[in-house]
């Protein structure tokens, strides 16, 4: 799949797609083609790549070290740990199964909405 049909049926900017996906190719998720018959594809199939495995790669990727005791990051961490834990364990095949393709229709942001 092209980078231009991805951002289509995620509705984010096709530039913001391209370096997310440049991204993905570095942590190994999909791999990439150049050329007319060109795009991206999955590395793994879907039930093989959870999603726990993607944030990791961005949060090890974008790491942000807690100042040692602060109650700010303590309180970040007790709350984001649940979230991490159902994440290690969703696929995404799971996630595709979920949520079927949208239609630009159903991706455009509302009028006055931002």
């Amino acid at each position: 799949m092209q980078s231009q049909e991805i951002a289509g049926h995620t509705g984010v900017s096709p530039a913001e797609t391209a370096k997310v996906l440049q991204l993905l190719v570095l942590g190994g998720f999909v791999t990439s083609r150049r050329g007319s018959k060109g795009g991206f594809q999955l590395a793994r199939r879907p039930e093989q790549i959870t999603t726990g495995e993607i944030v990791e790669f961005f949060l090890a990727k974008h790491s942000v070290e807690p100042e040692g005791n602060c109650p700010v990051m303590c309180a970040l961490q007790e709350t984001v740990t649940p979230g991490q834990e159902a994440f290690a364990r969703l696929t995404l095949a799971e996630v595709t199964a979920r949520f079927p393709r949208r239609s630009q229709k159903d991706l455009a942001v509302p009028a006055g909405a931002k």
